[in-house]
């Protein structure tokens, strides 16, 4: 039994299912590659890290490291950013009539793959942001600022949990990505990152899972409706990092059974962490400097990758969505309810909702570009670094600061200064049984 268990593990993480899953739904290859090397999987190459495999000849310098238009590194750019250079890049073959190979020639750093659907490519593209930055800077000021900061705050606590948890096991485990060939990868920006567990299958799978736990303590709604839609969208992520040639099927579905335990461990412990966080005047200071450790204590990496600082944007947002959260109460903001739940749930102010969005993501951008600037010039000083060079922003001693005090800094201001000034302007939202 053991032994069939062990050829279906490594029959899961055969990276040619990957490829035939992409063809099936229409990304193919751009220029002749060589014939598919399909390794062994076994103890030796499973723990093989990147750097091994960057001396195959199946790897090349372009499948590692994401540049721009000038041949530089770009270390602040996003899915997004992808999404773009295919668009542009598609936009210029059909205005010149180039044809894949001339463009290649032309380009030679540019994409190695076309597109033959773009509908299962969008679809793919925007399933895989709902497990993305972009989804967590829509999510929780969305929730905070028009729904429920309670469920909210309780959500981050597990999103930190989950997330620290899963980043970690990975480095530690240092099992490489999918093999190029035959798997085309379209994310560059995470190339260089090792893939099991997969933490996007862990957020997709734990995150909607736990916000349906949580808000059907406190509203009345369907269960089953919720865990439904938990369901289509965790399926949706996985299925997408699958499409984007980031994972392995093993990847993915190891990230689901790893976060459902997750939330089977941690979630009876959420209602008294929030408890602590809200009554006790000094958990802000505790907050930030339990982020500093954990960081600190985080596995050492065996060659730069996105993960730390991923990691560490994860820890000062919480981080600073818990401490905001503790203020507003403990200045008297913050009042319980008349009436315990379960509470009928009621439509917001959908103009509202615009107008609070939309200062709210001022208020956000403001504070990041200024933050982030001020954090990395101070620091760059005191070490004697050329704050210009984006190679000064691999450095740990950098990196830390640099990205955690920004985004502890953004938490802050999406749960305490935004709020503020909502209340001031007349603009918020009713907060009667939707914070505590």
């Amino acid at each position: 039994m053991w032994n069939y268990l062990r050829s279906y593990v490594i029959w899961l993480h055969e990276p040619e299912h990957v490829a035939r899953f992409q063809q099936y739904f229409g990304i193919v290859p751009k220029i002749d590659r060589p014939p598919d090397v399909i390794p062994t999987l076994n103890e030796t190459n499973l723990n093989k890290n990147n750097n091994n495999n960057n001396t195959d000849n199946t790897f090349s310098n372009d499948d590692n490291v994401q540049r721009n238009s000038n041949g530089k590194n770009s270390y602040d750019s996003n899915v997004l950013d992808e999404c773009m250079n295919e668009i542009k890049h598609n936009a210029h073959q059909n205005k010149h009539g180039t044809t894949q190979n001339t463009y290649t020639k032309e380009h030679p750093s540019e994409l190695d793959y076309k597109i033959t659907s773009w509908f299962w490519y969008y679809f793919f593209q925007f399933g895989a942001a709902l497990g993305n930055e972009i989804f967590y800077i829509l999510f929780f000021p969305t929730w905070i600022w028009n729904v429920d900061g309670a469920v909210a705050r309780k959500i981050s606590i597990l999103w930190a949990f989950f997330m620290y948890i899963g980043q970690a096991t990975k480095d530690i485990l240092a099992i490489p990505r999918p093999a190029s060939p035959p798997v085309l990868k379209l994310e560059k920006r995470y190339v260089e990152e090792y893939g099991f567990p997969s933490t996007h299958a862990m957020f997709a799978a734990g995150i909607p899972l736990s916000l349906v736990l949580l808000s059907i303590q406190r509203y009345d709604f369907n269960l089953w409706v919720g865990l439904s839609c938990a369901a289509i969208v965790c399926v949706w992520v996985c299925l997408s990092r699958i499409y984007l040639g980031m994972h392995t099927f093993l990847d993915i579905i190891t990230g689901t059974l790893y976060a459902l335990l997750l939330v089977y461990i941690m979630f009876p412990y959420v209602d008294a962490i929030d408890n602590f966080q809200l009554n006790y005047s000094f958990s802000p200071i505790l907050n930030f400097c339990i982020g500093i450790i954990l960081i600190k204590c985080y596995p050492s990496l065996k060659q730069w990758s996105t993960a730390r600082s991923d990691t560490t944007v994860i820890l000062g947002s919480a981080f600073g969505l818990c401490s905001a959260t503790t203020a507003m109460h403990q200045i008297g903001l913050l009042q319980r309810p008349l009436t315990p739940p379960i509470y009928a749930i009621i439509a917001p102010n959908l103009g509202l909702c615009i107008v609070r969005t939309i200062i709210g993501m001022l208020f956000v951008y403001a504070t990041r570009q200024i933050v982030k600037t001020l954090v990395l010039r101070i620091t760059c000083a005191i070490y004697g670094l050329d704050w210009k060079n984006p190679e000064t922003k691999r450095l740990a001693k950098v990196e830390m600061p640099y990205y955690y005090l920004t985004y502890y800094a953004i938490g802050f201001t999406i749960s305490f200064i935004c709020p503020l000034f909502f209340r001031a302007i007349g603009i918020n939202r009713d907060y009667s049984y939707t914070e505590l």
